[in-house]
């Protein structure tokens, strides 16, 4: 075996040794040529940085990555590993695996993480056996009718502002979540927008990343939630959760899709709310990460 950089291979070679690594996976995870390379770019991957595995002069498996400094520290993410289905339960995996790593330190990495389906026994298994700890446990809900505007009402009269504004006005918050899975940071939120809840003394209370998609037509089709969190401490936390989603996912009447991505479960409060609104799950998959 011999590994190279993804960056070798042709646009055309990069999608289809994607689609055969993804072959019989738990999603359909097949791409095109133009959603790969939307892919690659909108969450920061690095072609240079990848890696390709070959046998002989036939490239069989792939592991992709992305990098990006947070409070100080130089973070890697694993944005997909493939190995196509005649190569599998070889050991190869772990052989892959072993030698990122050493990718990452050459790179100066910090941390590593990565997300993986909550039904992949395997591959968490192949994770956790080269450093890897389950940090979190995501969600990702989906609802396709109109909200019901009367369980996003307040259970008190307390009054708040709420501001619109881009994704890296999030970035200073003390209570703003740096180390989330890698496609709800705010750095992945290039086409995103945020909201920002303060109370009547205007203290930042809450805020959410999320994302819409116009369709041609111009219509609303889907509304992305990505994060939303409340500030520690506050008897108030559900309102201020009501609130934040009261704005994202309006018009309420309106029958779009609406999902959240990579949501993390522990977050009780946001998820009994869904819960209740009628979002059903549709992925779970755990957060995972390694120290360096």
């Amino acid at each position: 075996m011999i590994f190279k950089k993804m960056s070798e291979l042709s646009a055309g070679d990069m999608v289809s040794l994607w689609n055969k690594g993804f072959e019989g996976y738990f999603l359909n995870s097949t791409l095109s040529l133009d959603k790969f390379l939307a892919r690659t770019v909108s969450e920061g991957l690095s072609l240079e940085h990848s890696l390709v595995v070959y046998e002989n002069s036939d490239p069989f498996g792939f592991v992709m990555n992305g990098f990006r400094v947070i409070e100080g520290r130089k973070v890697a993410w694993n944005g997909g590993t493939g190995i196509s289905p005649d190569h599998r339960g070889k050991g190869i995996g772990k052989i892959l695996m072993e030698r990122n790593l050493q990718l990452y330190r050459e790179q100066g990495v910090d941390i590593a993480f990565l997300e993986a389906l909550i039904q992949n026994k395997a591959a968490i298994k192949l994770y956790q056996s080269v450093g890897y700890g389950i940090t979190e446990q995501l969600i990702c809900l989906q609802h396709t009718e109109d909200l019901d505007a009367s369980l996003l009402q307040p259970n008190t009269s307390s009054g708040y502002v709420t501001r619109r504004g881009l994704p890296v006005e999030v970035k200073g918050l003390s209570f703003y979540r740096q180390l989330s899975a890698w496609q709800t940071q705010w750095a992945s939120m290039k086409d995103g927008e945020s909201i920002i809840i303060s109370d009547d003394g205007d203290e930042v209370i809450g805020y959410a990343l999320f994302k819409r998609v116009f369709g041609e037509d111009g219509n609303l089709v889907t509304i992305a939630l990505y994060q939303c969190e409340s500030i520690p401490g506050r008897a108030d936390a559900e309102d201020i959760l009501k609130a934040i989603l009261s704005e994202v996912y309006a018009p309420l009447s309106s029958s779009c899709k609406r999902i959240t991505m990579n949501i993390r479960d522990s977050n009780k409060v946001l998820v009994g709310l869904l819960d209740r609104l009628g979002f059903t799950t549709f992925v779970e998959q755990v957060h995972m990460i390694r120290q360096l």
